[in-house]
């Protein structure tokens, strides 16, 4: 769909559903109307005479003034969102850029989005359900910016400015992005720094098992960092039509903590301090790209790769002291991580029939993950028991196909499935002999998706799949727990979660563009689920039994299952008299049940919410050149410690009950001299506060003999940040 200028779209029919055709009555206005198109997508297109009012920079801009964005653009800002995923797949970012995705794992997509100039930006599209071509199979809702394509003229965005943690100091920051197009070659090259502090306080209370107070403490925790990313994408155009893009991006990242530990000992009247310095240098580099190339029968062929590697050095040093004395060293601890990734995604798609369109392809990645402890005792010297030297490797290899069937122009079915062979190998370097332990998996997994568009409005999205879990290589191996100061063990054998995904949806989008609503009902079946399970000890527990087990580590759990409803709405003010203002929500109610293999009972998911909502709020006033806006989140399932708990976690010898508050923060920006505007803005407006409560048993967790309880509650700083930027 097109917007247009002083056009009325209204419902008609008695069999619209009653809640479309309320709202859509009271919004059915003149401002912003569509115009339907029968591309076999239910498709909203924002053109550039739509963004002129707003005046944009970035195409990060461009989006936050378009109703139904907010909670993509929230996920895009979370910067290392992507690590976590396996491989390509056909999942992944919902922002596409020329119907693909960013060739890369380590890029931040938010970070991508505010390099990209606004007038380098031909229109966008907003895209409910299914649509043949794309690189990513829809998840309810994709945007696909779509770039110019000749935009000679080079630019340059540059952001000068600093931030503020309450309590601490001043820290700069700068960005600097250069676009241009010379020939056949478009090109990208950008560098961002910044330094940061996070600042945040702890404050905990101990009760032992006849609930007398023994101890306080307060905890302060900083953090500072220094980072710089350098980013460059480069793109050919060749005559005949095929298309090269490479980008690359290089991330210097040292983190410095130092977190104090004031404890007072109520019983004895003695006060102690354990103080951590922790130095983290963390160094990461990608170089990703994808091709395509359209052949004259066969279709388009595309293929996507990505080359990276990053390094985590945890250095670790703990420090005490008795009644006011000078601190002394009292152990250490130094954990390493390298690892990295190679992938490579080929695909061909064509269509026939009309009707028809056919993807066909296939997938490499390579994962390796090698971690590395090594614990030091109060002089210095090795405590061999935490000595740890370990290397996973995973190749997965893929094969695809996919069918878009457009039954007609309203209902279409796209139907996939992907084969996945992997296999697994672990080295303990420890050993000299018979140190490798290899298994293999193989999957089928199928996905269905109907789209029904009821008419220009209304939409039924229908959706079923398999999905296979990204395995966390560093549960394979001991890890370091700095808040503990204790090693915990891992798990050789650890499979991945199996889970069956079904989903109904159904969508109302308001006459003229005054925004949606959509509500979906989920389940999700869940096999091989991950929690903690008993460490294995043939001398202690020769039986395996959970319930006589002293130790813990990773492990599959059996079946779990988590199910519930989430609802999508943005609406424009207009009826207030506030054409501009977007006010954007998101709920999502869930229900998880897992069977506890220590407590022998069933119970929720470990820190799975069973509420979660997001509330943004965009108003630009156009003729004043302002813009504002605030968002608040929040996770919590039921009342609870200090507000809400967002999850519960069970393990051989303790409990865990963790809660927040909403998270809030605001911002205001005004253009200034043409081009120019400036920025601040306020986060953790609540302080983001946490809570947790900790009961610590004697013994293994069933037989219920309490040892201590502890109350923790957190708050992190407010952070105040001002920037200036501009065009040139």
């Amino acid at each position: 769909m097109t917007i247009l200028r002083n056009k009325n779209t209204r419902f008609g029919g008695s069999k619209k559903m009653a809640i479309g055709l309320a709202i859509s009555t009271i919004l059915s206005t003149t401002s912003y109307a569509q115009e339907t198109q029968n591309d076999n997508s239910a498709t909203v297109t924002y053109n550039q005479e739509y963004f002129i009012q707003y005046k944009p920079l970035t195409l990060h801009d461009m989006l936050r003034s378009v109703p139904g964005t907010a909670a993509l653009l929230a996920k895009a800002d979370e910067e290392l969102g992507g690590r976590s995923n396996r491989g390509f797949g056909s999942g992944g970012d919902q922002i596409l850029i020329d119907g693909k995705r960013i060739a890369g794992k380590t890029n931040s997509l938010g970070l991508q989005l505010k390099r990209i100039q606004a007038t380098s930006v031909s229109h966008i599209e907003l895209i409910r359900g299914t649509k043949a071509g794309l690189d990513v199979q829809s998840e309810g809702l994709i945007i696909n910016v779509v770039m110019k394509q000749n935009t000679s003229k080079s630019n340059t965005i540059w952001t000068v400015g600093g931030s503020y943690a309450e309590g601490g100091d001043p820290n700069p920051l700068a960005k600097v992005t250069h676009t241009g197009e010379k020939g056949r070659f478009k090109y990208l090259f950008g560098v961002d720094f910044a330094l940061e502090e996070t600042r945040k306080n702890f404050t905990d209370t101990f009760f032992n098992a006849a609930n007398a107070q023994f101890e306080d403490n307060f905890l302060e925790n900083i953090r500072d960092r220094e980072k710089i990313f350098l980013n460059s994408n480069i793109e050919y155009n060749a005559e005949n039509g095929d298309v090269f893009r490479i980008n690359g991006q290089i991330e210097f990242d040292d983190q410095e903590t130092i977190e104090i530990d004031n404890q007072s000992l109520l019983l004895s009247g003695e006060t102690n301090v354990v103080v951590r310095n922790q130095t983290h240098d963390p160094l990461h580099w990608e170089v990703g790209g994808d091709y395509q190339h359209r052949f004259d029968t066969l279709g388009m062929f595309k293929t996507l790769f990505v080359v990276n590697h990053g390094k985590h050095d945890f250095d670790n040093v703990f420090t005490g002291a008795m009644n006011g004395a000078a601190l002394v060293r009292t152990s250490g601890n130094l954990f390493k991580i390298r690892h990295a990734e190679k992938i490579l995604r080929s695909s061909l798609t064509n269509t026939f029939a009309k009707k028809h369109t056919v993807e066909v392809g296939g997938e490499v990645a390579i994962n390796d993950f090698d971690t590395a402890n090594t614990g030091f005792n109060a002089d210095e010297t090795v405590r061999l028991a935490t000595v740890s030297d370990n290397d996973v490797q995973e190749v997965r290899y893929e094969a695809f196909a996919s069918h878009n069937y457009a039954f007609s122009s309203n209902i279409s079915l796209q139907s996939s499935l992907n084969a996945e062979w992997s296999k697994i190998t672990q080295i303990n370097n420890l050993i000299a002999t018979n140190n490798e332990f290899s298994r293999k998996f193989f999957y089928l997994k199928p996905r269905v998706n109907l789209r029904y568009d009821i008419n220009e409005q209304n939409q039924i999205r229908v959706t079923a799949e398999r999905k296979i879990s990204q395995l966390n290589f560093g549960d394979f191996g001991n890890s370091f727990d700095a808040e503990d100061n204790e090693v915990d063990a891992g798990n050789a054998e650890l499979k991945p979660e199996d889970r069956w995904e079904f989903s109904v949806a159904y969508e109302n989008r308001f006459a003229d563009d005054q925004g949606s609503i959509s509500i979906k009902g989920f389940y999700n079946k869940i096999r091989d689920h991950i929690a903690k399970v008993p460490k294995p000890d043939l001398t202690l527990n020769p039986t395996g039994n959970p319930q006589l087990a002293l130790q813990s580590l990773p492990g599959n759990i059996g079946n779990a299952k988590d199910y519930g409803v989430e609802v999508n709405g943005n609406i424009r003010l207009k009826a207030m008299g506030l054409p501009n203002a977007i006010l954007s929500g998101k709920y999502i109610y869930r229900e998880t049940e897992a069977f506890d293999p220590f407590l022998q009972v069933n119970r929720p998911i470990i820190y799975k919410q069973k509420h979660e909502w997001l509330v943004t709020f965009q108003h630009d006033l156009i003729e004043y050149g302002t813009s504002y806006g605030f968002n608040v989140t929040n996770k919590a399932p039921v009342a609870g410690l200090a507000g809400a708990t967002i999850g519960l976690r069970t393990d051989v010898t303790e409990q865990w009950e963790q809660t927040i508050d909403p998270k809030a923060s605001f911002y205001v920006e005004q253009k200034i001299f043409g081009d120019m505007k400036i920025r601040f803005d306020l986060k953790n407006i609540f302080k983001a506060k946490t809570a947790y409560q900790k009961t610590k048993y004697i013994g293994n967790i069933s037989l219920n003999n309490i040892n201590f309880n502890e109350f923790r509650e957190a708050s992190q700083q407010r952070i105040y940040k001002l920037t200036l930027q501009g065009t040139f």
